[in-house]
């Protein structure tokens, strides 16, 4: 195994580790709406504000990696995660408590997440840089879906707050892993730089710029999707006259954000043969199609709603690590850290976005109204949209 391959899937395994705090709150959501007695908004927010943490906190971290070791970022980051699950799980009492603790949870994923992509592209050789950041960006999945499956497995057998203290552990682990996987190493700083995070220079190029924006699109559709699959499921099975309990609905959402590591991996490779900006506008607009088809079922046969929620999980994953090497691809290399912060600032500001107005969406309808989730979906494949707008008027389709 090349040393290359050897850092990229420790690296991944950092990752996995750390994002298990993640969609904590998300796997639990129809519990704590009753525990606490919150709205659909509500829990919304509580999902949406570790998404607003890292919006703020993630530029900085991430452009702070041309500065500094990203190493140093990373293990900071990982510390932070496990005050945040470890003090959800002992603290946590209601509306309130959750903010603060899901708040301190985006800002510990802000600094290992991205800071951990560039940690690896500044210690892999250029010619293999592509296809080893889509191993590491394909990993989220896998780290997503951990989060989910943990939580509820852990939360079954020892309380939900027994679950927020585990995922606590691994997330220390995920820096201890850090910790001994990559040397010391400094970072290049980009020429006449004064700020830490300035993002003219990476806006002034269109096509970077396009691929910025397809990367918000991305995560507004795939932030919604990860908040309310697990209570779209619980619905969906119900409608059908299939009723299933939350963690068999943890579970299947598990399977589905699963989905999403080979979809990621096998997005690039396709967008690596043909021009990376008709694949990522393919597969967008089809990820669009999905999701207004999901939300028109969800009262049909629920073998066929989880079958249709397959194929939509696939391709909502199926661009993210296309459109990030594609990031990487148009920054030099003293600027990749802030080229990666602004796409991570301008996406983090979608993804706090789309789980509030799924939720609003749902209040409006009302409670097991059908009309909700038509419309929740809908918000999921016009958000998504933006990226085939971008790459039509900002970027040519040639090769990244």
């Amino acid at each position: 195994m090349s040393s290359g391959l050897r850092l990229t899937l420790l690296l991944c395994g950092m990752q996995v580790l750390a994002l298990s705090g993640w969609l904590s709150f998300q796997a639990l959501i129809p519990m704590f709406r009753e525990l606490w007695n919150l709205t659909n908004a509500e829990a919304g927010w509580v999902a949406a504000v570790s998404y607003l943490t890292y919006a703020s906190f993630a530029p900085l971290l991430t452009a702070l990696t041309d500065r500094l070791d990203a190493r140093k970022v990373v293990i900071a980051g990982c510390g932070v995660s496990f005050l945040a699950a470890s003090g959800f799980g002992l603290l946590a009492d209601g509306f309130w408590s959750a903010i603060l603790f899901r708040a301190l949870t985006g800002i510990g994923i802000a600094g290992s997440y991205m800071p951990g992509l560039k940690a690896l592209s500044d210690r892999l050789e250029p010619k293999r840089q592509g296809r080893f950041q889509s191993f590491y960006t394909a990993s989220f999945s896998l780290g997503s879906a951990l989060s989910l499956f943990a939580t509820a497995f852990l939360a079954d057998s020892f309380g939900w707050r027994g679950a927020f203290l585990g995922v606590g552990l691994l997330a220390l682990a995920a820096g201890l892993l850090a910790f001994l996987s990559l040397r010391p190493q400094a970072p290049p700083l980009a020429p006449g730089s004064r700020l830490l995070f300035d993002p003219r220079p990476v806006l002034r190029d269109r096509r970077a710029l396009a691929y910025i924006i397809a990367y918000a699109a991305h995560a507004f559709e795939m932030a919604a999707f990860r908040t309310w699959i697990v209570a779209f499921l619980l619905f969906a099975a119900l409608a059908s006259g299939s009723p299933i309990e939350g963690a068999t609905a943890a579970a299947i959402a598990t399977a589905l954000v699963m989905i999403g590591l080979p979809a990621s991996i096998a997005g690039n490779e396709l967008a690596s043969r043909f021009p990376r900006p008709l694949v990522l506008t393919l597969i967008m607009s089809a990820s669009a199609a999905f999701a207004l088809l999901l939300g028109a079922i969800a009262a049909l046969p629920f073998r066929l709603v989880v079958a249709v929620a397959a194929v939509y999980a696939s391709l909502v994953m199926a661009d993210s690590a296309a459109i990030t090497v594609g990031t990487l691809a148009q920054a030099p290399l003293e600027r990749r850290g802030t080229a990666i912060a602004t796409q991570t600032l301008l996406a983090s500001v979608m993804a706090m976005a789309s789980p509030l107005l799924v939720g609003y969406a749902l209040d409006w309808a009302g409670d097991g109204n059908m009309a909700g989730w038509i419309l929740g979906f809908a918000i999921m494949g016009l958000g998504v949209m933006a990226g085939p707008v971008a790459f039509l008027f900002l970027a040519r389709p040639a090769r990244a």
